[in-house]
């Protein structure tokens, strides 16, 4: 990929991160390099997620909560 376009080292906030299409997009943006901050609302789901995306040797943390409490 051009590396104008790289989002290598970049950090990434995908709120959903917890269920399918937001864990997509989080694994999707680690396997490019990216940092990923993951937001959702279920703790149990939210684990599972940074587990599998730190296990894939990129760097994640979670954060509990719901983008429509702002």
């Amino acid at each position: 990929m051009n590396e104008i376009f790289s989002i290598k080292g970049k950090v990434a906030i995908i709120s959903g991160a917890g269920g399918v299409l937001g864990g997509s997009i989080a694994k999707s943006f680690i396997q490019a390099g990216a940092k990923v901050v993951a937001i959702d609302i279920r703790q149990e789901n939210l684990d599972s997620r940074i587990k599998e995306l730190t296990d894939l040797g990129g760097e994640a943390i979670g954060v509990i909560g719901n983008v429509l409490d702002i």
